[in-house]
């Protein structure tokens, strides 16, 4: 069964179309790259398959359960969205790490919130924190922040907040990752931290859905590369297929802005 499917979707800002019926689906464990030029759609896509745009028709399925049918509903309920969101984790361009918080901080903070929720917070408030801290500490040594921990966000670099932003993706344990460009605010140097960390997601089996213009690390961890065009899948196959031997005029076009 796919881990997530895209049926169909559509989404507009007023009269102007930018999603114009985009399918695809993944597997469990599956790195998907996203390519294309900018005013693609491969942003707007994103937003929508975590519900931070709610599509204006089409489906998407997340692990087994709908979460989003135009058929059904043009817009679902907060509920509804909310469980959306939990099973998907994005990873922004900029980090968007809040700066009052310590990395730690950061990424304990939306576990420690949901964890009130549950019917045996208040009997086993301490625990349930400590469980919560061991969590948050772990995710910041698998992104090789062990010393960087109490450390705010101003203390840190660009590839050292994006790891940050990393491992509190991950806090929820989400069936997809999603990363949005991870590295264009980053100079060559920080940006090979954050596409190192990326590739050993990678390696452990994490379902990721990645919008890049770092064409060699795309062709080096994608399973699949998608390339859009003004609001279109024109291709979708394998690395090799679409990066190396595209069959698209539109797609070649594109990559030969790389090679020059």
């Amino acid at each position: 069964m796919a881990i997530l499917e895209v049926n169909n979707l559509y989404k507009s800002f007023g009269k102007t179309e930018v999603l114009k019926g985009v399918n695809f689906s993944m597997e469990q464990g599956e790195v998907l790259s996203i390519i294309g030029s900018s005013g693609s759609g491969k942003t707007t896509l994103l937003r929508c398959l975590n519900a931070l745009e709610v599509p204006t028709s089409g489906q998407i399925i997340v692990g087994g359960d709908v979460v989003y049918d135009s058929v059904v509903q043009k817009k679902p309920p907060k509920e509804d969205q909310r469980r959306w969101q939990l099973s998907c984790g994005l990873v922004f361009q900029s980090f968007n790490l809040f700066p009052q918080y310590s990395a730690l901080d950061n990424v304990m903070l939306a576990p420690s919130l949901l964890a009130k929720e549950r019917p045996d917070y208040k009997a086993n408030k301490k625990q349930i924190h400590e469980e919560l801290l061991e969590q948050a500490q772990a995710l910041l040594n698998r992104v090789g922040l062990s010393e960087k921990m109490n450390n705010y966000p101003c203390e840190l670099s660009g590839g050292q907040q994006q790891r940050v932003a990393i491992a509190r993706a991950l806090a929820l344990s989400p069936k997809v990752l999603f990363f949005d460009e991870p590295t264009s605010a980053l100079d060559p140097e920080l940006t090979f931290e954050v596409l190192k960390v990326i590739r050993e997601l990678a390696e452990t089996n994490m379902t990721m859905v990645i919008v890049t213009h770092e064409m060699n690390f795309a062709k080096e961890v994608s399973d699949r590369v998608i390339f859009m065009d003004e609001g279109l899948v024109l291709e979708d196959g394998s690395p090799e297929e679409v990066l190396v031997n595209p069959k698209n005029e539109r797609t070649r076009a594109f990559l030969g802005n790389f090679q020059k």
